[in-house]
């Protein structure tokens, strides 16, 4: 995942059963009563937020043995053990729990030792970071075909897709809406070259300003968001103090009206996951009541 937010918020940001006989044993049971032995599910660490949400769409919550410290949703979630963080992760903790498959963000997380354990212990890896809204619903599809939960998988794939083919078909692409993304206010951070947000802002036919920064996440100045007069800033804050003390500034700073200065939940905005798409509809419908307020 790519840095969405200030320090604190990066850390945030920064995650079948096949029924058979042995064959040693196939004369056995083909003279027993008793049901065929089953093999147990594959069993799986995640290592971010996004993924967890991403394995329980697919079905696979039962067979997380562990996640990373930021893992809050679904609430199920909460009731496993924490593994590290989206930037460091306990490798000795990871290697006891022997699972069968690692999910993490990128290999940085992993660094090239711990790849190597894994390897040796024979524990497949898995990187998931999304850059288009599409690949959420590919891996929460690659999720089921790994993790043997295909049916669920398949069905809450097919259901992201839905949701983000809808919202493609309802755009406005001669409206464009020029937007600033506050990711913090002090100093002052914004998200500019990230693939996955640009996807998010065009189907909601808006434009980042910072679109074409060098940088992921940069800080930048009071006076050059001033300078580029974006029509609507994008924020996401749970206090609501803190939300009319920022409406008040960009009232004052670059003269918005209230429908201008968009609020979303921070998790499903800079997680990654299904929820993003949620997100993604709601942002949408943010700024087509923008553009129905204008004169």
């Amino acid at each position: 995942m790519p840095a969405f937010a200030t320090t604190s918020r990066l850390r945030r940001l920064l995650a079948a059963m096949a029924g058979a006989c042995l064959l040693a044993a196939k004369a056995a049971c083909a003279s027993s009563q008793a049901a065929p032995a089953r093999a147990e599910p594959p069993t799986v660490v995640s290592l971010a937020p996004h993924i967890t949400e991403i394995l329980f769409a697919a079905g696979a919550g039962d067979q997380l043995l562990a996640v990373d410290s930021a893992s809050d949703f679904p609430p199920d979630a909460l009731t496993l053990p924490r593994i590290g963080d989206a930037l460091r992760v306990n490798p000795e903790r990871l290697l006891q729990l022997k699972p069968d498959q690692v999910w993490a963000w990128q290999s940085g997380q992993i660094g090239p030792e711990l790849t190597r354990q894994l390897q040796q212990a024979g524990i497949g890896l898995t990187l998931a970071a999304p850059v288009r809204l599409d690949d959420i619903p590919a891996l929460v599809r690659q999720a089921g075909l790994e993790l043997d939960t295909r049916d669920q998988a398949e069905r809450a794939a097919a259901a992201l897709e839905n949701q983000i083919a809808a919202l493609r078909q309802d755009r406005h692409p001669g409206d464009a809406v020029t937007a600033f993304l506050e990711i913090g206010h002090e100093p002052l951070y914004t998200l500019a070259r990230d693939p996955l947000t640009q996807d998010v802002l065009d189907t909601c036919d808006a434009r980042n300003i910072y679109a074409g920064h060098a940088a992921v996440a940069p800080t930048i100045s009071l006076e050059d968001v001033l300078h580029k007069k974006p029509q609507v800033v994008i924020m996401a804050y749970r206090d609501p103090a803190m939300l009319r003390e920022r409406h008040r500034f960009w009232e004052k700073h670059l003269g918005l009206a209230p429908q201008a200065l968009l609020n979303l939940d921070p998790d499903a905005l800079y997680r990654p996951g299904p929820r993003l798409i949620d997100a993604t509809h709601e942002l949408c419908e943010q700024l087509d009541h923008y553009r129905a307020s204008r004169p």
